[in-house]
């Protein structure tokens, strides 16, 4: 089994891309302002109630750093704020949060700082849960391309979707999360922050699906089902299993109404059989104390698409600088869609920010 933050890194950097794209190199987040996400609700607030909602316009913060501020501004506890999900830091984010102020009016712009602007406030009867977002919508500019993008490959992308990889920033800092995975899965030492515990853990889940989804786009078979698969419907968490490959359902899998999904292990075995299985287990093979491990910490298994379609994905390229704008589902990366295309340094590693740093990278969700 795999060691050190290099080789995971290193690994990374070899995931398949879908295409055989011409990639160029570029660059991301040469500022904050390169890589904006507004995150849209899956419901509207309903006006009235005893949570207030903020939506936030975050710059150059992480999300727990925000939450801190709100906490401290407003004289709440962990548990009486609420969030839908994570953004990065090094960008400029529009994020809804949720404030348990039961018969209590406060004034939303106390939180305003420099690097927080309060865009709307709402009331609600409910806490706002983490995954209840319909889409976020993304703008990014990539500087400094190397050729031109690959045409051909970003027509494929808005067909036929793009590899639902997890992105690095799943990972941590310098793929640190990976290493305390195998700390905490194999040698057994503890992680005191349950925070930081959920995230390694979530961490080695992710990585294992990004082994499987490689090995089925190597196989060139990443969209085409096999016997044993399991499929999961649009825009759903739904799936089920299909003993056999039919017409029909590589029909709709073809019409994107369905989507084949790998696993995300846990403490049940993976619902796949034969043929799916197989690739499965020859994916991840190596990686059984990290099963046993994830089995040991009680965590449900899980099942995730392999492919990820970007809505209203527009491109425009003005010399060596490319603009993209899409919206992609919650749990979706947009440097997994970059991928594809570009071999994208991240120039935000470079930069020194006033503000507080976070012990690890956050996912966009």
């Amino acid at each position: 089994m795999e060691n050190g933050a290099n080789e995971f890194a290193s690994r990374f950097e070899l995931l398949p891309t879908a295409y055989n794209a011409e990639l160029v190199k570029g660059d991301i987040r040469t500022s904050n302002s390169d890589f904006r996400v507004k995150e849209v609700l899956a419901f509207e607030p309903s006006g009235e109630g005893e949570h207030l909602f903020l939506q936030l316009e975050k710059n150059g913060c992480n999300t727990d750093w925000v939450i801190k501020q709100v906490q401290k501004t407003f004289g709440l506890s962990s548990r009486e704020v609420g969030y839908a999900g994570k953004k990065d830091r090094n960008s400029i984010s529009e994020q809804w949060f949720s404030l348990h102020l039961p018969g209590k009016e406060v004034q939303p712009s106390l939180i305003e700082s420099p690097s927080i602007t309060v865009k709307n406030a709402v009331r609600h009867n409910k806490k706002l849960r983490v995954g209840s977002i319909k889409e976020n919508q993304f703008e990014i500019v990539v500087r400094n391309l190397s050729s031109k993008l690959d045409q051909k490959a970003l027509e494929q992308i808005v067909q036929r979707g793009f590899p639902n990889y997890f992105g690095n920033q799943r990972f941590g800092k310098g793929f640190g999360n990976l290493e305390k995975a195998n700390e905490l899965l194999v040698e057994g030492k503890k992680i005191k922050n349950r925070n930081l515990k959920g995230l390694v853990l979530s961490s080695a889940r992710s990585y294992l699906f990004n082994l499987q989804l490689a090995k089925r786009i190597e196989a060139n078979n990443w969209t085409k089902v096999v016997a044993g698969d399991c499929i999961n419907l649009d825009n759903s968490q739904s799936y089920y299993h299909l003993d056999k490959p039919t017409n029909e359902e590589q029909l709709r899998i073809d019409q994107a109404d369905t989507h084949i999904c790998g696993w995300l292990a846990g403490k049940q075995p993976s619902e796949a059989t034969t043929e799916a299985l197989a690739i499965e287990l020859e994916a991840i093979k190596g990686f059984q104390p990290w099963l046993l491990g994830l089995n040991r910490f009680n965590l449900d298994s899980q099942r995730r698409s392999y492919r990820a379609f970007a809505k209203k994905l527009k491109v425009t390229e003005q010399g060596n600088t490319a603009s993209f704008s899409f919206s992609l589902g919650r749990g979706c990366f947009a440097t997994s869609l970059l991928k594809e295309l570009v071999m994208c340094n991240d120039a935000s590693t470079n930069l020194v920010s006033s503000e507080i740093s976070s012990s690890h990278s956050e996912a966009l969700s």
